[in-house]
């Protein structure tokens, strides 16, 4: 895969955020909800939707690129395990 590819990729999981983000700032229905439009009874909406499609996104760039991300996730949960918390006075 080329490295424009994965810029192309990694930009479309940085739109499902945005999407994300969007679908806070509007606050016309709980956070946790998801909801159909009349239009498009079939599609989700929501937060968790956008949520959904950030996840399926990467999982496609990981799958695409030989990215076993089960294993790297457990090692990144193992080290942040090992942090203290707040490290760095972060307060989100």
């Amino acid at each position: 895969m080329q490295w424009w590819t994965i810029a192309i990729i990694s930009m479309l999981i940085v739109s499902e955020a945005s999407e994300a983000l969007e679908e806070l700032r509007r606050a016309h229905k709980d956070i946790a909800e998801t909801f159909y439009y009349a239009s498009e009874p079939k599609k989700p909406e929501g937060f968790p939707s956008e949520l959904a499609d950030i996840v399926i996104r990467v999982f496609d760039l990981c799958g695409h690129l030989g990215i076993d991300i089960e294993e790297v996730i457990k090692k990144k949960m193992e080290y942040n395990a090992t942090r203290p918390y707040k490290h760095g006075g972060k307060t989100i």
